[in-house]
């Protein structure tokens, strides 16, 4: 099996081709499923699963054409201590508290100008089997598939520039591929903090966790809500709908608790790291010497991914791939289109 895989890691252009085929390969699924004439939650459900499956099927087909390991891609031979799952369960909690918000303000702005688009998934709320069904289908499935894709193959073809870049691609990449303006701020904040935990910990274990359970926790609120077991105000809150001032406070304390969690799991890191191989600071500018140690936490020192040259392709590839998913979410601006 080792022999089949000569790397461990995809350079920029080839994993941003990945992504780009991935979506391509989706467009395909769902004309297809249009065609079949299904009722609108049977297409709605066949679409939202079907992407997910096309995303880790294209995600592993190209690592095994380029010979690319997929396990060191996404890390699961190196899940992260047990203790640290508790971190990224209230990383998770943060992340809803502070950016929901944030994105309910912004639907509410882009309501006013006139933007009416909103996607529908149908989810059964008077029916609980339904519904754990439809938990299911929006938690775990984005969760492997959405994470293999992104901070799995397109992390670590980011990697090749810096961590930084690696970290912000594939969060503007991963707010992209959701097609939805109302939620383009809050899907790229929450991308780039389950991208940094990703690279840190060298695998997807941890945004996977943070995915879950972001996703999950909306599900609950609405069928919580729907029920009358959420107060009212809480609701409001997560949904950018009570007045200025609670919103902002409750924002900036959960923003400094996730910057406190990601600062913790830093520090844990380092202190693991630390315990196999002494850190010694680089010289250099700020961005350098922030690779560098970004670089020192990641992953032990033998299981580094190797560096491939930045070329031009891969460069060009990035930008179309940012490109056409950009274009594809502005088509939803044009009346009738996103209807």
């Amino acid at each position: 099996m080792k022999d089949r895989f000569i790397k461990r890691s995809f350079d920029l252009g080839t994993a941003s081709t990945a992504v780009l085929v991935a979506f391509c390969v989706q467009l395909v699924f769902q004309m297809i499923v249009l065609l079949l004439g299904l009722s609108d939650r049977a297409e709605t459900w066949t679409i939202v699963v079907g992407n997910q499956v096309v995303l880790f099927g294209v995600s592993i087909f190209f690592c095994f054409y380029h010979k690319v390991d997929p396990f060191a891609v996404t890390g699961v031979k190196r899940p992260p201590k047990w203790y640290f799952f508790p971190l990224f369960i209230l990383i998770a909690l943060c992340c809803l508290a502070a950016f929901a918000p944030l994105s309910g303000i912004i639907s509410k702005l882009l309501t006013k100008l006139g933007y009416e688009f909103m996607p529908e998934y149908y989810v059964p709320m008077d029916r609980p089997g339904l519904f754990v069904l439809a938990f299911l289908g929006l938690t775990v499935l984005p969760a492997i598939g959405e994470e293999t894709a992104v901070r799995g193959v397109l992390l670590s073809g980011g990697k090749e520039k810096s961590p930084l870049f690696a970290i912000l691609f594939s969060a503007l990449i991963f707010a992209l591929m959701h097609g939805n303006l109302r939620q383009l701020v809050h899907q790229f904040l929450l991308g780039a903090v389950m991208g940094y935990l990703a690279y840190l910990t060298g695998g997807i274990y941890a945004s996977a966790t943070v995915h879950f359970v972001n996703n999950g926790m909306a599900l609950l609120l609405d069928y919580g809500r729907a029920h009358g077991w959420v107060d009212k105000q809480v609701y409001w809150y997560i949904g950018g709908k009570l007045g200025a001032e609670p919103t902002i406070v409750g924002m900036s304390v959960a923003l400094f608790a996730l910057v406190m969690l990601l600062v913790l799991v830093t520090c844990l890191l380092h202190r693991e790291r630390a315990a196999k191989e002494e850190y010694i600071p680089s010289n250099g500018k700020l961005s350098a010497r922030i690779t560098a140690y970004l670089t020192y936490l990641s992953t032990p020192e033998q299981e580094r991914t190797e560096k491939h040259p930045l070329t031009r392709y891969s460069v060009v590839m990035a930008i179309v791939l940012a490109a056409v998913l950009l274009s594809v979410l502005l088509l939803t601006l044009i009346p009738g289109v996103g209807a």
